[in-house]
């Protein structure tokens, strides 16, 4: 069991990063050593975050305008490439317009953000269904490539 700090008077302390975010899917680094990290949000945007902002006021990303979000629909998985801090590329999991799910890669753009031009898709998949939607992305062991997957039903979907 993790120890509490006695200064707490026995309950567990709980720090914020950064407030002030909505349908966060998923938050993680680049494993860059910055500290810096990157919300993901349902509607289609990455947000950079430093300790102790809350929102910042541009994403780091912004893709809503291909990205359907609602449910369990959206920009769902994010996963940056394990030599990042030298390529610049990282790969997001989302629904496009027409519903299928997407693993695309991107690319960092000069001025320190994403650009969402470089996009090049690795993956579209047919979804007939609004539900059952995964998006988790993670590199394996070996460093490559990001694999992820939705939810499976046994029973014929609604």
């Amino acid at each position: 069991a993790p120890t509490v700090p006695p200064s707490t008077g026995g309950q567990p302390l709980i720090v914020p990063f950064a407030t002030g975010f909505g349908q966060l899917t998923f938050v993680t680094n680049a494993g860059d050593g910055s500290g810096d990290l990157y919300a993901v949000v349902k509607v289609g945007r990455i947000l950079k975050v430093t300790k102790g902002e809350s929102v910042p006021p541009s994403p780091w990303l912004d893709i809503s305008d291909r990205n359907v979000a609602g449910g369990e629909q959206g920009l769902l998985g994010l996963a940056f490439h394990t030599d990042f801090e030298s390529n610049g590329r990282f790969f997001v999991d989302y629904t496009d317009l027409d519903g299928h799910d997407v693993v695309a890669e991107f690319t960092g753009a000069a001025d320190g953000t994403a650009d969402p031009a470089s996009e090049k898709v690795l993956l579209s998949v047919a979804d007939p269904f609004p539900n059952h939607n995964g998006g988790m992305l993670a590199f394996g062991p070996d460093g490559g490539p990001p694999e992820g997957a939705g939810g499976v039903c046994a029973a014929p979907e609604p």
